[in-house]
């Protein structure tokens, strides 16, 4: 039967002091904050309150998300949340140094090609809603990474990108205007303290295994068999959906990766390895293991153990 292998970080039946305090906080150690579940297992959440799960989680909180990291199944070990493999510590909009990095993500940005030594920007969640005569574009991309240019003007930013179209300029001011990088009275050469170099963007998007279905009767749903575990009884979870994986990959493969070459960057697909060679097999998919960091009309993977 397939088990939970790492919650919040951690073996999920491990007593010592500072993971039941970590635990107790629904703690990420991978975004050194509280668990959001990687992003998609908000259908999931448990409400604490007359919940047999009440003792078990500090009193600040009032709901938790399962914050499921990997299951076991068979003789394999399947990442199931995005953050596992890649996430940042989660700011207010406020332009901070990361420095909750780990080594497994620094030495992932570095193989994908980013350069060292410069200061990058790093946005997540970039919802992209674009349409002309043309074209329809509605995505959301993982996270968006490009380098970082101080002290310039709203002017310069224009010329480095090519931007000379009134409707275009407008489009851009209410975006920077949102996004709080202008204030106040606009003047296009007034010095602003950074804006973002989009002439060649890194998108990452990070792929993991999904759960398979459920049997909420026979306790292996995940909030019942989370719920198992963490008071520390035996647990049965759900297995693992590779089929699945695929197909909502596939629908958006190309269409990502050639908006990013078109935009003049490049889009990274981070995945595990195991869930890679699953997805060769069962597609016929074949995977050059040689980096071709100029290749055009190519698909990247980052694959990761």
């Amino acid at each position: 039967m397939p088990k939970f292998y790492e919650v919040y970080g951690n073996d999920v039946y491990d007593n010592t002091l500072k993971v039941v305090t970590e635990r107790k906080l629904a703690y990420c150690p991978f975004t050194e904050s509280t668990c959001d579940g990687g992003g998609n297992r908000h259908q999931t959440k448990i409400r604490l309150e007359n919940s047999r799960l009440q003792m078990a989680f500090d009193q600040s909180l009032s709901s938790v998300i399962p914050g499921i990291c990997s299951i076991e199944y068979g003789n394999d070990v399947w990442i199931v949340c995005p953050r596992r493999l890649f996430g940042f510590k989660p700011t207010s909009g406020q332009i901070i140094v990361n420095n909750s990095l780990k080594n497994h993500e620094k030495e992932a940005l570095i193989a994908a090609g980013l350069s060292c030594g410069i200061e990058l920007g790093v946005w997540s969640e970039v919802y992209l809603q674009y349409g002309d005569d043309q074209t329809s574009i509605n995505y959301h991309f993982d996270f968006v990474i490009s380098p970082i240019v101080r002290n310039t003007t709203f002017s310069n930013m224009l010329a480095l990108h090519d931007v000379t179209l009134e409707s275009d300029i407008e489009e851009l001011k209410k975006s920077a205007k949102i996004g709080k990088y202008l204030s106040g009275r606009f003047d296009p050469e007034k010095t602003l303290n950074y804006l973002p170099n989009l002439v060649s963007p890194f998108i990452i998007e990070v792929m993991t295994a999904s759960t398979s279905g459920s049997d909420t009767e026979a306790g292996t749903n995940i909030a019942a068999s989370f719920t198992d575990a963490i008071l520390g009884m035996e647990h049965n979870c759900p297995g693992i959906n590779k089929r699945q994986v695929w197909g909502r990959m596939a629908t958006q493969l190309f269409a990502k990766s050639t908006l990013a070459e078109a935009w003049g960057g490049k889009t990274i697909w981070l995945v595990q390895d195991k869930l890679l060679k699953n997805i060769e097999l069962t597609t016929k998919l074949t995977v050059d293991s040689t980096p071709k960091p100029t290749a055009a009309g190519t698909i990247n993977f980052l694959s990761m153990k």
